[in-house]
């Protein structure tokens, strides 16, 4: 018989309370305590007000729960040092793998984002609330243009009272995208009085000057309490010329010096009778020499061309180019000048919560927000491809044609490439607007006996992430091809296209020298995209104890869900027909889902103060074809052996649905970051063009989380406030999505296109004439399995004296086993470090307080493929270790004047060059490594 989603529900729950107890007791009824009670006895109890901890729907006095739950305060992220969530929650060391932050905006999809990558799963693998309810992502996709990533930006900072992190699977608990675990971002519910901070912050030898302001109020009567929030935020760009890592795109001399190690596969079959032999003969050294860490662009100034199968160009900008002052190969490129490293931003926002009291046991609340984010982003100017470019139709290929009088070849030349120096500077010009509405009603059911703790909740919420990205500084194909060709000068001096104008009477684009104003101004274009990402959301629950065992009462949460998601992604028709030089291509893409959920969950006493076991499943009815519809469970328990030690675990069934825009992006472009060398051509391509398209066919991710630690707490013996824990975890992941590039290094994936293997048949798209690579096409499919195991590891110490203050001491570490994607094993290796640890340094003493935050990023190893260059079936591979990175934070604060506190700290205060990275376009490896250089600043805050 197949089960109905009812009929799953009402099985799971009976599966819960069979398991719970064999026989119904009546819970007693609490006794009530009056006004008049308190105050004729001072001992008399004190009604408390029952919250959620994060992983558990349960509401409860003590926050100490089955889950591993670690609680960040606003209080923790000042002392050590931070300015940002973003930059406090990267910091955290079972943080791995690569996040989104400002530093690495560049041209990326996600400019000024900034995100987190718990366990190093994905960004898009941490399901973000906010008080308990799922939080809009940012409407554009990340990376490549299809992950879908909460911005950390996107909240008030003045309206956080802390975050709860759940760090083991929560999909039985919120559903879909809490695979490495949930961020509940909690904003402020109860505050009374005003409160206003002001911050100015630099960073060392640069213009990034920081400024943050923000007002809290908040009021408090009898019925009704009320808090509203402003913040506002601005700061400077900081340029990679700026900084000392990244102002030189060339690394060949810092790889020459990073221990690089050589190795080779096939060169046994090649004959030789060892490695050693092949590397020696084919001279694996002169990788440095050829280049193979100068992350310049070819794409240069003069411009080159390749006529007759060879590399032309000129030493310096020529009006009167000819054949016999031409100079064989590319004039190189850094763009690092030119680059911004961190944007210029500014946010707005405002946040508003209000609780009112109908009766005792009936309230309505609402929560109204909303934030606005404008970055500019800076990046070098357009490059052009006339072999990847369009002609006057979409029909046609760029050329120079036979007749331009800077053409002294006097052919048409159809592959070259050139830096277009006279247009300004691309800038991507990005708001992200965030406006948030929660409306809702809750209260307790007033019963007797077991429904005497039972309350409930209800609520309608509505959020949306819309961004707006308006690129300037882009150069159309249609028109710059249109240039190449020949323009008409108007009578006010602006150029224009006529082809009725006689050849010897136009004006003409020079490839190999620096043109006018007009000419800059015809070729220029603005390129504004958008994008929405909408979410409806409407949810029931109640929760309250069902009977009682010996050991306490069993305790009950029951839900439904319904949400709503809508996804746009709006193309201009420059993108949308690829007339865009060096730019991003790709049409525009609409898609929507919904989501029914039902979920239980229940908490069982074994062994009074001893054994608690929680038991949790959720199903959810997905909209997506082919989704499976199944309960995803959880089960989880924690045994206090002593007072001093308790032991917890857990094992969960999660799952990630794929975002919508790996099911719905109609097509989408993207370029390597670095070169890629064609073993079939036998030469090194800059920026390997990749084009992906949505599946729909798409089936979810699944991940079985095991988890199990100890924590100790001793009392006695002299060890009165330590505690440590050790928890062990294990991820295990099927239907993981990949693209055949996790598979294959991109020059293998072009030599198997080339010998003909039919999975990558249609994959490689190359020009009939000269062989080159157009671009490959690599769809997302459900391909890999996965696996990541490994330790978390904490200890701290609070030691409290009358004579020099009180003083914390605190350690946290991750270490990482293994991290398997199919079978090879990639912990250590260029995205995963196997260690990363933060500790600290807390001292108060009266108004006075001081904190040392130390932040540890553990080494990697890069194996890169420099190429199958010398022999066929020979694979030559360049190895080298990425170093360990630490910074430190410090702070200093007073808060004796006039009711003022006074902060003043600084991040990476030893001003620490981050590890450089010679296959990174930015010098370090962005998204792991803190590029930051030190940073000051001094904050106020004071309560009125």
């Amino acid at each position: 018989m197949k089960l109905t989603p009812v009929r799953k529900l009402t099985a799971l729950l009976a599966l819960i309370l069979g398991i719970s107890a064999p026989s119904f007791v009546v819970a007693q009824t609490a006794p009530t305590t009056t006004a008049a009670d308190s105050r004729t006895d001072e001992k008399a109890p004190v009604s408390m007000e029952k919250f959620e901890v994060t992983g558990s729907r349960i509401k409860r006095l003590d926050a100490e729960t089955v889950n591993p739950v670690l609680d960040v305060s606003v209080a923790k992220i000042e002392a050590q040092g931070f300015t940002t969530l973003g930059d406090a929650l990267r910091a955290l060391p079972f943080n791995n793998g690569q996040a989104l932050t400002p530093m690495d905006s560049g041209t990326s999809f996600t400019p000024g984002v900034s995100t987190i990558n718990l366990r190093g799963l994905g960004n898009n693998n941490t399901l973000v609330l906010i008080n308990g309810r799922r939080a809009v992502p940012y409407a554009s996709p990340g990376f490549n243009g299809f992950q879908t990533v909460f911005d950390l930006n996107s909240i008030p900072d003045s309206a956080i009272e802390k975050v709860e992190i759940l760090k083991d699977g929560g999909s039985a608990i919120y559903g879909s995208d809490a695979v490495a675990g949930v961020v509940n971002i909690k904003l402020r519910r109860d505050f009374q009085g005003v409160g206003t901070s002001l911050t100015f912050g630099n960073y060392f030898n640069t213009d990034g000057l920081v400024k943050k302001a923000s007002v809290i109020v908040g009021t408090n009567t009898a019925k009704t309490s009320m808090v509203t929030t402003f913040d506002f935020q601005d700061q400077h760009s900081v340029f990679a010329r700026d900084l000392p890592f990244s102002r030189n795109a060339d690394l060949t001399s810092v790889a020459a010096s990073s221990n690089l190690r050589y190795t080779a596969t096939g060169w046994a079959d090649a004959g030789y009778s060892s490695e050693a032999a092949y590397l020696t003969d084919v001279g694996a050294t002169d990788a440095i020499a050829d280049g193979w860490a100068d992350q310049r662009s070819s794409r240069g100034f003069p411009g080159y061309v390749v006529v007759g199968g060879r590399q032309y160009t000129y030493t310096t900008p020529t009006t009167t180019p000819t054949v016999a002052t031409a100079v064989r190969g590319v004039n190189y490129y850094n763009f690092s000048e030119e680059n911004g490293m961190f944007p210029e931003f500014r946010r707005y926002s405002f946040y508003t919560t209000l609780k009112h009291d109908f009766t005792d046991n009936f309230y309505g609340f609402a929560d109204f927000s909303f934030s606005r984010s404008h970055s500019v982003v800076y990046s070098a100017a357009a490059p052009a491809d006339i072999e990847t470019s369009l002609g006057l139709s979409a029909a046609s290929q760029m050329i120079i044609p036979s007749y331009n009088p800077y053409n002294p070849w006097a052919v048409d030349i159809s592959s070259g490439r050139r830096r277009m120096v006279e247009v300004p500077n691309r800038i991507n010009d990005v708001t992200a607007d965030t406006p948030r509405v929660l409306v809702g009603l809750g209260g307790n059911l007033n019963g007797s006996g077991m429904l005497s703790d039972w309350t409930w909740e209800a609520g309608a919420l509505y959020s949306k992430n819309s961004v707006s990205n308006i690129s300037q500084g882009a150069v159309a194909d249609s028109r710059l091809q249109e240039a190449l060709m020949g323009l008409t000068q108007q009578g006010n001096g602006s150029l224009a296209w006529n082809p009725n104008t006689p050849q010897a009477d136009r004006v003409y684009f020079n490839w190999f020298g620096l043109n006018n104003q007009p000419m800059a101004d015809f070729i220029t274009v603005s390129n504004p995209n958008s994008a929405s990402l909408e979410y409806w959301n409407y949810d029931v629950s109640v929760t309250g104890s069902l009977f009682e065992l010996p050991a306490g009462p069993v305790k009950l949460a029951v839900g439904a869900e319904h949400r709503l998601e809508k996804m746009s992604n709006i193309k201009t028709d420059l993108n949308a027909t690829g007339d865009i030089v060096g730019g991003d291509e790709g049409t525009s893409s609409f898609g929507q889902r919904d989501v029914t959920s039902v979920y239980a969950e229940t908490d069982v006493p074994i062994i009074a103060k001893k054994v608690e076991v929680q038991l949790a499943g959720r199903f959810e009815n997905y909209s997506d074809k082919g989704f499976a519809q199944t309960v995803r469970p959880k089960v989880g328990f924690k045994y206090r052996v002593t007072d001093w030690l308790a032991l917890r675990g857990s094992y969960s069934k999660s799952f990630k649905a794929p975002d919508l825009a790996y099911l719905y992006t109609a097509a989408q472009t993207t370029f390597t970051s670095g070169k890629v060398p064609d073993p079939v051509t036998n030469t090194q391509i800059d920026q390997l063009q990749v084009v992906v398209q949505g599946n729909p066919d798409l089936r979810p991710e699944l991940t079985d989380t095991y988890y199990a630690g100890l924590v100790v707490e001793p009392q006695k013996w002299g060890l009165k406030g330590f505690e440590a824990s050790v928890d062990w975890f294990d991820y295990k992941q099927k239907n993981l999505l990949a693209q055949l590039s996790d598979y294959y290094g991109y020059a293998e994936f072009l030599s198997q296109a080339a010998a003909g293997n039919p999975i990558f048949a249609g994959k490689v798209v190359r020009d009939p004439t000269t062989n080159q690579v157009l671009y490959v096409r690599d769809d997302y499919v459900n391909l890999l399995t996965g696996s990541y195991r490994g330790m978390d590891m904490a200890a701290n110490y609070t030691w409290k004296t009358r004579s020099v203050g009180d003083f914390y001491v605190g350690a946290d570490g991750t270490w990482v086993d293994k991290i398997y994607v199919d079978t090879d094993n990639i912990v250590g290796g260029y995205l995963s470090p196997r260690w990363n640890a933060t500790g600290q340094i807390n001292w108060t003493r009266g108004d006075w307080g001081a904190s040392l935050f130390g932040i540890y990023r553990g080494a990697r190893d890069r194996n890169v493929e420099y190429g199958s260059i010398f022999d066929a079936g020979d694979t030559l591979y360049i190895s080298y270790r990425v170093k360990a990175q630490f910074t430190l934070n410090a702070s200093v604060s007073y808060r004796g004047l006039w009711k003022t506190k006074i902060t003043v700290g600084g991040t990476n205060v030893l001003n620490q060059t981050p590890p450089v990275d010679p296959m990174s376009s930015s010098g370090t490896t962005d998204g792991i490594n803190d590029g930051q250089p030190a940073f000051w600043f001094v904050r106020l805050d004071r309560a009125f």
